[in-house]
């Protein structure tokens, strides 16, 4: 813990002039995160993920001389899309293109205009990210208005000379009737570790509508922890889709709050892992408002030595009326050494609903294999086909072709280099 106190200091230390009120909350935070201290297997939400990498290396927070040169070509670039560009926790706007309807404003005056959006609860993860929160922007897309083209923020990490921290904070709000498509994106090229510890605030307005994509690539040294919120209005509708490739260590805690009756909102999420990664989602989904559906959909694919955790919750408070919610977790297992972690459940506090949920895990079908290569398909192809075929509903699910595209490619590969080497 002694890493992050030095780390917090220097942070306060280096903007010596911040507004009064952040730098209360700053504080607030970080006393509720030394409180509450990094989680351990003996926390019943936490204990199948292991943090202790964290104190195994003395991360430091990014400051300016951290910022590398410039990438000729930006990693992981989407084509036909707007670009916000972050590297080592840098916004690099020279390299950023926005498109009208949108406003980025700075951290500070979000904060004055939207302090409840700074609360905090239980997870010690969003308590240090508000103590620290050191980059990231919040983004409002004014009413009435269509972006065409996704936006896409890259997060790059890379070219950095000692093990290096960021505590992103994205505000995503959406006003009424808006629609949009934003791609968050977070890719580590580096052999040495780091660890990214983002916080995604999203407000989805009356009868607007949000594609929202998250997609982590990144290499074996590092731990990415990841909380985002979303909250939706009136006949507001979301579609997000979670891809996880690579990393040591990987949590997210999703929690969905419906606002408003009408809404509706589908979770998808593909993580693969390889070697010894971990992934563990956590998604709480509170219907509090009558008439809104909520769909889950979250794949593993696991090989190696890794493990996944998926702990779904669906809460369907009292006096809701006509609640539709369905909760689906589907894994397959590529290795026997490796290790799914499932717990679908459901709390319902009222009579009129429609809810179900369920999880599998299991091994490739050798029925369906035999019957591939009964058809001249080699057993290596035969089973890139099988996990294809297990990813495909996620990769469709997402709309723009470009974005769609990116992720069959990127799976593709995944599973190409899986095979070669398992």
């Amino acid at each position: 813990m002694t890493q992050f106190k030095q780390q917090f200091d220097a942070l306060l230390d280096y903007w010596p002039d911040e507004d009064s009120d952040l730098r209360a909350v700053r504080n607030n935070a970080f006393d509720r995160f030394n409180e509450l201290g990094i989680p351990n297997k003996k926390w019943e939400e936490w204990q199948f993920t292991d943090f202790s990498n964290l104190n195994k290396s003395n991360f430091r927070l990014s400051w300016a001389e951290d910022l590398p040169n410039l990438p000729d070509k930006i990693p992981g670039r989407i084509p036909n899309t707007h670009l916000i560009l972050m590297i080592n926790g840098h916004y690099q706007s020279q390299l950023s293109d926005l498109p009208n309807g949108i406003t980025v404003s700075t951290g500070v005056d979000h904060f004055n205009a939207n302090p409840e959006d700074y609360h905090m609860n239980g997870n010690p993860f969003l308590a240090l990210n508000t103590s620290m929160m050191n980059s990231g922007v919040p983004i409002i897309v004014e009413p009435n208005v269509v972006i065409e083209k996704p936006i896409q923020i890259i997060y790059l990490m890379t070219d950095f000379s000692e093990p290096l921290m960021n505590h992103p904070r994205f505000h995503f709000e959406m006003g009424a009737n808006a629609q949009a498509t934003i791609v968050e994106h977070y890719i580590g090229h580096s052999n040495i570790p780091h660890f990214v510890n983002s916080v995604s605030k999203v407000k989805v307005g009356d009868n607007a509508h949000l594609s929202h994509i998250r997609i982590l690539e990144t290499d074996d040294h590092a731990i990415y922890t990841a909380s985002t919120d979303y909250s939706l209005s009136k006949d507001a509708r979301l579609t997000t889709t979670s891809l996880s490739f690579g990393g040591h260590t990987f949590r997210h805690d999703i929690k969905l709050s419906f606002n408003g009756p009408g809404a509706e909102a589908t979770l998808n999420g593909l993580s693969l892992t390889e070697n010894a990664q971990h992934h563990d989602q956590h998604v709480v989904v509170d219907h509090g408002n009558d008439a809104c559906q909520s769909h889950q959909l979250f794949k593993y694919i696991l090989s190696d030595k890794s493990s996944g955790v998926f702990n779904g919750k669906v809460v369907v408070r009292e006096h809701t009326k006509q609640t539709n919610a369905d909760q689906s977790n589907k894994n397959l297992l590529l290795s026997p050494t490796a290790l799914m972690n499932a717990n679908p459940q459901l709390e319902i506090y009222a009579e009129d609903v429609k809810c179900a949920h369920g999880s599998t895990t299991g091994q490739i079908d050798p029925e369906a294999l035999f019957y591939l290569r009964s058809r001249g398909i080699s057993k290596q192809k035969a089973i890139e086909l099988i996990i294809g075929g297990f990813a495909k509903e996620i990769i469709d699910s997402v709309d723009n072709d470009d974005v769609k595209s990116y992720i069959n490619d990127h799976v593709t590969d995944w599973l190409e280099g899986t095979m070669h080497h398992g």
